[in-house]
């Protein structure tokens, strides 16, 4: 990667973090002033057949998973190793929610958050798998953090008829 390139990555990655911890550090839950356009948005939604499963909790869900995608592809670049990038996402996150429980009374901390925050990094770590698996280069491929030596045989012992 060229120096500019890897400059700008690098401040579009710091630019990114700090909105994720402005967001979630944010003293009263950011959703709070657009709550009543979110339910008039889901109200005409719902008018042009949008089913009504599809609520405020679920967009809320939804735009967690989606905060954390560019986190698991930051990671995952970072260590080169996606499994390293859900780790961290996931760790990121239970601090994220502990954080809120223990410093900000209006915030809400879940399990759900956590869950949705977790897939969100695993879909970006899951597409930075994607991406270097496709560029031939096995370093940058593999999903675990063990690395063969170039004479390393790996042998899969298989069973038949379910037998132990």
């Amino acid at each position: 990667m060229s120096k500019p390139l890897h400059r700008i990555t690098v401040a579009l990655a710091a630019a990114y973090l700090l909105a994720v911890v402005l967001i979630v550090f944010w003293p009263t839950p950011v959703d709070r002033p657009a709550a009543g356009t979110l339910h008039q948005v889901l109200s005409w939604l719902y008018r042009h057949g949008m089913p009504r499963f599809v609520n405020y909790s679920v967009v809320e869900f939804s735009a967690n998973i989606v905060m954390f995608i560019p986190l698991g592809i930051i990671a995952s670049s970072y260590f080169k190793n996606a499994v390293v990038g859900v780790i961290i996402g996931a760790l990121s996150s239970c601090l994220i929610e502990l954080g809120q429980t223990l410093l900000l009374p209006d915030r809400y901390a879940t399990g759900l958050d956590v869950l949705a925050n977790t897939l969100g990094a695993g879909l970006g770590a899951f597409s930075y798998f994607l991406v270097t698996s496709r560029s031939g280069n096995p370093q940058h491929s593999s999903l675990t953090a063990s690395r063969l030596p170039p004479n390393a045989t790996i042998v899969s012992y298989a069973t038949s008829n379910g037998a132990k």
